[in-house]
């Protein structure tokens, strides 16, 4: 193995996006390559990115796309294997890289995915989000996983490009489809399963990441989130609500054993407001153009 590539989407980075390359660098592993993709940043991010990063390839902001702007940075790199990262992940120790890449390097999965713990100074709520979603033990995913599709997107969360590795040769066979929006991770990873391959998720690999939404951003957010689960888990059983359900009230359990029992009147209206977006996003052809077009953008 001579090389690892680190791909980067990067865009007004804001004052960490050093230390996230320092990080990467520093990994121990025997060489890592970092490419940043930038579109249309206006603050540091190009100038810590030339510095650090060994490629750095620049579009317009129109260009920007999910899937699109990941496989040009792919493209240009040399590594036989193939990391996804976003600009705000901190790696949380120097074996991330290593933890995430072993199963590839064994041959024991083809394309594997991280752990990611919320910010220190995250909400209680955010907290929960990814100790929920995000276990501490192993996750193996393979073909059989695949035959309820909207299962699969909504059981593993954790199939993110926040933090996932993919083996090169399996990347140029699959890549992300551009016809998509968002979700570009979990349609890749399905694509790979269905086809016979193995996915891993490696509790170990672990990087923090959090997102302190306010309930308008989570609101357009998740809009999108549902459009884009209508728009590829085209099939299987839809059991979003009674998850949604189960979910909540783990998450006033948690806040009980925490003794954080003032955040629940913002939990609810959190929960609410995400449970309301994602069903109008899963429900979006119904919804009249003008508004729609609104609520995508």
């Amino acid at each position: 193995m001579d090389c690892i590539s680190v791909i980067i989407p990067t865009k007004d980075a804001g004052e960490n996006f050093e230390q996230v390359l320092k990080l990467i660098r520093s990994q121990d592993v025997p060489k890592v390559e970092i490419i940043v993709v930038d579109s249309g940043s206006t603050d540091n991010t190009l100038k810590v990115a030339e510095e650090i990063a060994d490629i750095v390839i620049q579009i317009h902001p129109s260009e920007f796309h999910h899937g699109k702007t990941r496989n040009l940075g792919a493209d240009a790199a040399s590594g036989e294997i193939i990391v996804f990262t976003v600009q705000d992940a901190l790696p949380a120790s120097t074996s991330w890289l290593s933890n995430l890449i072993s199963p590839i390097v064994t041959g024991t999965a083809d394309a594997t995915y991280g752990n990611q713990i919320a910010h220190t100074e995250a909400k209680p709520p955010d907290k929960f989000f990814y100790e929920y979603f995000y276990p501490n033990s192993k996750v193996v995913l393979s073909k059989q996983d695949t035959y309820d599709k909207k299962r699969f997107y909504l059981d593993n969360i954790f199939l993110s490009d926040v933090s996932s590795a993919i083996s090169r040769s399996i990347w140029e066979e699959f890549k992300f489809r551009e016809s998509i929006e968002m979700s570009e991770d979990k349609d890749l990873a399905f694509r790979i399963a269905n086809a016979g391959y193995s996915l891993q998720y490696c509790p170990k690999a672990k990087v923090h990441h959090s997102h302190d939404y306010s309930l308008q951003s989570l609101f357009f957010r998740r809009y999108k989130d549902g459009m884009a689960f209508e728009n590829i888990a085209t099939d299987g059983s839809d059991d979003f609500l009674n998850e949604g359900v189960k979910y909540v009230f783990s998450e006033f359990h948690y806040l009980y054993k925490k003794d954080q029992l003032q955040w629940i009147p913002y939990t609810i209206l959190y929960n609410f407001t995400y449970f309301i977006s994602f069903t109008l996003g899963k429900n979006h052809k119904l919804i009249p153009k003008p508004i729609h077009k609104f609520l995508s953008n």
